[in-house]
């Protein structure tokens, strides 16, 4: 599709989970699918650094966004437990509602098609070069020199980089690694490691593989060289880096309290918008979220009405976002900040042993949002652990 001169509506600036998901929404709820088009800079399928669990606090959403069928065949599992463990010790519980493991590499997929059937346009790969607003409308110049113009833009490209009110910070002092192993049992639920200036999440994805996710402090990077086996082997006996099956990612670990756009016609969602502690899956669980949110509050007024008022539809987001952060995210920085400090967790063992431990962890911001579209797919019973 050529975009030389191409005039539309609806620009979102990425296809991950956020972007995917306000897509999907959006085509769903009253603005022409041929009226919204994503940006994407990279081929995919592609691989993130990502602990590749998806919050129970968002599973409604994602059984909305994706019938649960369609996530089984692609090879997602269902799980309902999450198990802390410190050095040889564990503590199981029961989550609150099932939750969903799938790689990255799949997600991503799987949502940006179904954006595609549902009649979204999607230019991929095409890099941003520049976004410029305007009182009526905005311009987005791409590497090729390209140009689209739109009436209102999404920043769901994980920084927020070409909003005015500029890219997400990163947290000083750590940093995410990301790899996939075949581990010689499987992953049972989900699982945390507490260990000395890290914490370490490991789950079972598709193709009989599983995630090792961790995020580290800088200073243990560097006495280690950079070495992630070593460093892992360190932390987590346990580890092989024989059952290692591809290489290490890593990045830095996005920071932020929510950030407002710095224009009228631009919107920010996932990490460009806020970024919690990537615990118990909360930042796929944030990125599902508001991208399901905005859509909504968009179409409150009709598709026009948003339109030609969007700085009424920023106010009523930012009050949702805020609201769901205000206890969530210094609650997941504390988690964040315990689980890198076993003496910590050893001392508060015996606590955690409260069949509500867990639970209040995700109700923090209130009881999850049911999807009030009505072409939302009802969530499955089935037991799949």
């Amino acid at each position: 599709m050529s975009i030389a001169s191409l005039h539309t509506t609806i620009v979102i600036i990425g296809a991950g989970p956020a972007g995917s998901a306000a897509a999907i929404a959006l085509a769903r709820t009253g603005i022409r699918p041929a009226d919204i088009l994503i940006l994407e800079a990279k081929a995919f399928p592609r691989v993130k650094v990502c602990g590749e669990f998806v919050s129970p606090a968002a599973t409604q959403i994602l059984e909305a966004l994706l019938p649960p069928d369609r996530l089984l065949a692609a090879g997602a599992r269902r799980v309902h437990e999450m198990v802390l463990e410190l050095g040889p010790r564990e503590r199981p519980w029961r989550m609150p509602a099932p939750a969903w493991t799938l790689s990255r590499r799949t997600l991503d997929d799987l949502l940006l098609e179904h954006a595609r059937e549902a009649g979204v346009r999607i230019q991929q790969p095409a890099r941003v070069q520049s976004v410029d607003y305007a009182e009526q409308g905005v311009t987005i110049t791409l590497a090729d020199a390209s140009v689209v113009q739109a009436r209102i833009v999404l920043h769901a490209d994980g920084s927020g980089r070409h909003d005015p009110a500029g890219a997400v910070p990163a947290r000083p002092g750590v940093v995410g690694f990301k790899c996939h192993y075949r581990p010689s049992v499987p992953v049972v639920g989900v699982r945390m490691r507490s260990a000395p200036g890290a914490y370490i999440g490991t789950v079972q994805v598709e193709r009989g593989l599983a995630t090792c996710a961790m995020t580290v402090a800088s200073r243990l990077i560097a006495d280690f060289k950079g070495d992630a086996d070593a460093m892992l082997a360190h932390l987590w006996p346990a580890w092989s880096a024989s059952a290692r099956t591809t290489d290490w990612l890593s990045c830095g670990v996005a920071g932020s309290p929510y950030i407002a756009p710095g224009h009228p016609r631009s919107f920010r969602l996932g990490n460009a918008a806020a970024a919690v502690e990537p615990v118990g899956g909360e930042g796929i669980g944030m990125a599902l979220w508001s991208g399901w949110t905005l859509a909504q509050l968009m179409v409150q007024d009709g598709p026009e009405g948003t339109l030609n008022t969007p700085a009424r539809v920023q106010s009523a987001f930012a009050a949702a976002y805020r609201s769901r952060l205000r206890i969530r995210r210094p609650a997941c920085s504390v988690a964040a900040w315990a689980l890198a400090r076993p003496s910590l967790v050893s001392a508060l063992w015996p606590l955690l042993a409260a069949p509500g431990a867990l639970r209040g962890f995700y109700r923090l911001s209130g009881k999850p949002a049911h999807p009030s579209n009505p072409q939302a797919h009802a969530p499955v019973s089935r037991d799949l652990v």
